[in-house]
């Protein structure tokens, strides 16, 4: 039987690469240094990045994108390897449109969390190897529940819903200190309004 899969497409092919042997970690010099966020508010979600790519304490790049569109219901926003990250939103963001032509439906939010695992754990050999670690937040509409939603993925594909705001990166542990705090002592980031959150 046919898959409707991209990803078994590609591997039917023969081009969709399998981990690469073990590599010196120490000749290769990782570029990452992110802070993503993804927020509640009363419409919908926010999600916002840095915009900086650094190797150390070095800013390599001053205008990296952070936050991607997988299709007109999700985003994607990417802490970790830029390269490995980016390759990542694009295969999730061919997987959802193989799908949507090949089935002529919509990939379920369901399905487009599941492929996303997939592809995270997929990517398991370098992010052991310390060179391809990519920790994503996926917000998404879903328009069976009629509500957003925020998730958080660890590097082995794990996939955990958020309820008021999500944070990963070098700088998430100050900008959550300061969600929280706001959360729970300010004004809820649920009640707020969309110019409020931003």
């Amino acid at each position: 039987m046919e898959s409707c899969d991209f990803l078994d497409l590609l591997k039917e092919g023969g081009h969709l690469s399998v981990a690469p042997g073990m590599v010196q970690e120490e000749l290769i010099e990782q570029v990452e240094g992110t802070t993503i966020m993804a927020v509640h508010y009363a419409d919908g979600v926010l999600v916002a990045g840095d915009r900086r790519a650094t190797m150390g304490n070095l800013v390599v790049y001053d205008r990296a994108d952070k936050v991607l569109s997988i299709d007109d219901d999700t985003v994607m926003a990417i802490a970790g390897s830029p390269s490995v990250a980016y390759d990542i939103a694009r295969m999730l963001e061919m997987s959802v449109q193989y799908y949507r032509r090949s089935q002529l439906q919509r990939l379920s939010l369901d399905g487009k969390l599941r492929t996303l695992s997939r592809l995270l754990r997929q990517n398991l050999p370098l992010a052991i190897q310390g060179i391809g670690a990519v920790v994503p937040i996926y917000a998404a509409y879903d328009p069976d529940a009629g509500e957003s939603k925020i998730f958080f993925y660890d590097l082995l594909g794990a996939e955990f819903e958020c309820v008021d705001f999500c944070t990963t990166g070098s700088g998430s542990n100050i900008i959550r200190g300061a969600l929280y705090y706001q959360n729970r002592w300010g004004t809820p980031l649920a009640e707020m309004a969309e110019e409020q959150a931003v």
